[in-house]
C-alpha cells in the first residue's frame, strides 16, 4: 500500500513539472518583454536627449563665429581688411634659380703681404658692420709705418724751425734767402709726411690707427673689419698662412635679399620690364616671397635662345640660399576686375573654402567661399563675399584651427 501511494505521489509530481515550467518561462518572458519596452522607452528617452545636446553643440559652435579678445587678436596676428573689386593680374610661371644679391656681397682681402696672425670670427658666422675678422703681421706695413714716423718728426722738427725763422726774418736778423730755405725744407717734409699717409692708408690702416702709431707701441699688425653687416660665406685661410697682396680671404654678403634668375622665351616677354612685381615660390610651393623685376637681359643665351630675366626678392626668414630652384611668376599685364584676396584669407575646411568676416571688432564669422585660380598671390572671389565686407587676411589658419578644435565640422553641399 505505501509502495503505491509513493508511484502515485511521484507520478503526480512529474505530471505537474512541465506547467510549471512553461509558467516561469511565461513569466521570464513577460519579464523580458517588459525590460524590452523599457529598454525602448529608455532609447527614445536617451536618443532624444543625444540630439537635443547636438542641435544646442550645432546652435553654439555650428555657426562657425569665434570671438577674441584685442589682446588674443593681436598675439594670433590676426589682421583684416575690407575686401575691393580690383584688377586681376596676368602674369606667367617660369622656373628660377636663386643666386647671392651682388651689390650686399663684400670680398675682404688684404692689400699688403703678411702672415695670418689670428681671427676673429668663423665661416657661418654672423657679423655687424665694423666688427674685427681677422689680424696678419706684415713686414711691408711694419717698414711703411717707420717711414711715416720718420716723416712726421722731420715735419715737426721743420714746422718748428720755420716759425723760429719767421720771427728773426720779422726782426730782420737773418735774411730772405734762409727764411724761404726754411719755407721750402718744411713743404718738402709735409708733402714726404702725407705720401707715408697715404701708404698706410692704401694698405687699410684708418686715419685713428695712423694717428695713434706713436702711442700704439705695435708695428706691422694690420686687423681687417667687417665693412657691412652680413654672414661669413667664405672663409680661405688658415693660422700662419702667408697671403700675397689682393688674396680674398673671406666673403660677407647679406641675405635680407637674394636674386633670382629666370630664363623666357622671347614668346613670354611680352609685358616683362623692370619694376615688374612678382611671387617667388619654393619647390613644395609652401613659401611664397615677394619680389620685383630688377634688370632684363639685353642679350639672349646663344644656346637656349632665352632672355635672362633677374628678380630681387625679400627674404627675411633667411630661407633662400644660392643653388635652391624655385617657381617664380611674374606680373605681365592687367586682366579683368574681380573680388580679389590674398591667398593667406583662404582655408580649406573638408573638402570646403572658407574665409573669416569680422562682423563685429572681435567677432569672426566663418564663410564658405568659390574661388577662382590664384594668380600673384591673389584669389579672385566667386562667390559667398561681397565688396566692403571686412575679410581676415592674416592669421586666418589660427582662427581655422580654434574652429576645428571647437568641434566645427564642415558640411559638404
Amino acid at each position: 500500500m505505501k509502495t503505491l501511494i509513493a508511484l502515485i505521489t511521484t507520478l503526480v509530481f512529474f505530471i505537474s513539472v512541465p506547467a510549471i515550467a512553461e509558467d516561469h518561462g511565461h513569466d521570464k518572458a513577460g519579464h523580458a518583454h517588459e525590460s524590452i519596452d523599457n529598454s525602448k522607452e529608455d532609447g527614445r528617452g536617451k536618443e532624444k536627449s543625444d540630439a537635443h545636446v547636438g542641435h544646442d553643440d550645432q546652435k553654439e559652435e555650428g555657426g562657425g563665429a569665434i570671438k577674441l579678445t584685442p589682446a588674443q587678436i593681436k598675439q594670433a596676428g590676426i589682421e583684416s581688411e575690407m575686401v575691393k573689386i580690383r584688377p586681376e593680374v596676368r602674369a606667367i610661371n617660369a622656373p628660377g634659380s636663386v643666386d647671392f644679391d651682388a651689390y650686399k656681397l663684400a670680398d675682404i682681402t688684404t692689400l699688403v703681404d703678411g702672415a695670418i696672425h689670428a681671427r676673429h670670427v668663423r665661416l657661418g658666422d654672423d657679423v655687424k658692420k665694423g666688427q674685427k675678422l681677422v689680424t696678419l703681421t706684415s713686414s711691408a706695413l711694419a717698414q711703411s709705418e717707420a717711414d711715416y714716423l720718420r716723416a712726421e718728426a722731420e715735419h715737426r722738427k721743420t714746422k718748428l724751425d720755420l716759425q723760429r725763422i719767421e720771427t728773426l726774418a720779422k726782426e730782420k736778423i737773418v735774411s730772405q734767402a734762409r727764411l724761404q730755405q726754411a719755407t721750402s725744407l718744411h713743404q718738402a717734409a709735409h708733402a714726404n709726411l702725407a705720401a707715408a699717409r697715404a701708404a698706410l692708408s692704401s694698405y687699410g690702416l684708418s686715419s685713428k690707427k695712423i694717428g695713434a702709431l706713436m702711442r700704439s707701441g705695435q708695428y706691422g699688425q694690420l686687423t681687417l673689419y667687417a665693412p657691412s653687416s652680413g654672414t661669413i660665406v667664405a672663409d680661405e685661410f688658415r693660422l700662419g698662412q702667408h697671403i700675397a697682396a689682393g688674396t680674398r680671404l673671406m666673403q660677407i654678403v647679406d641675405e635680407s635679399t637674394v636674386w633670382v634668375e629666370v630664363k623666357l622665351s622671347l614668346s613670354q616677354m611680352d609685358g616683362i620690364t623692370k619694376g615688374r612685381s612678382a611671387v617667388v615660390s619654393t619647390k613644395d610651393n609652401s613659401k611664397h616671397y615677394r619680389a620685383k623685376v630688377i634688370n632684363v637681359y639685353h642679350q639672349l643665351d646663344k644656346t637656349t635662345r632665352t632672355v635672362g630675366v633677374r628678380l630681387e626678392v625679400q627674404n627675411p626668414e633667411d630661407a633662400l640660399h644660392p643653388g635652391m630652384f624655385v617657381s617664380a611668376e611674374i606680373e605681365t599685364g592687367s586682366g579683368e576686375e574681380s573680388l580679389l584676396l590674398p591667398e593667406g584669407a583662404i582655408q580649406r575646411q573638408g573638402s570646403e573654402l572658407i574665409v573669416f568676416v569680422e562682423e563685429e571688432p572681435g567677432l569672426f564669422e566663418r564663410r564658405e567661399v568659390r574661388v577662382g585660380k590664384a594668380n600673384m598671390g591673389f584669389v579672385p572671389v566667386l562667390e559667398g563675399l561681397k565688396e566692403g565686407e571686412s575679410v581676415v587676411v592674416k592669421g586666418a589658419f589660427v582662427l581655422a584651427s580654434e574652429l576645428a578644435k571647437s568641434g566645427f565640422e564642415a558640411h559638404n553641399h
